[in-house]
């Protein structure tokens, strides 16, 4: 792999084809590999462009824990309420992570229903 492969493929996720710079895009234009790296960040970027509007309901027994450790977590002794606390920030993450998880499911399943 040459180093502009490299240069082009860290640019990749959140380059427009049609719109690298100079020596890349000349590059990106001769070299397959690069050119299926970007073309697959493309397909990406279209699918979740797709789906920006698509939302999911989080299951039941995670929204629920959540609501319920945030809502039972006691402040610490000093903690002001603008510092976010551990179980929060906890909480937080799990919202996050079934977040995340819903959306890869759901770009799953429009790949598969596309092929």
């Amino acid at each position: 792999m040459r180093g502009i492969c490299v240069i082009v493929r860290s640019i990749a996720p959140s380059a427009d084809p049609a719109g690298l710079p100079g020596p890349l895009g000349n590059h990106a234009a001769t070299c397959l590999r690069c050119q299926a790296e970007l073309a697959r960040y493309s397909k990406l970027r279209r699918q979740l462009a797709v789906m920006a509007d698509v939302t999911e309901p989080a299951p039941d027994p995670l929204a629920a824990s959540v609501a319920d450790a945030i809502a039972t977590d006691p402040p610490e002794a000093g903690d002001s309420e603008s510092r976010p606390r551990p179980t929060r920030a906890a909480a937080a993450g799990a919202v996050a992570a079934a977040a995340a998880g819903a959306v890869a499911v759901a770009v799953w399943r429009q790949s598969k229903a596309a092929v």
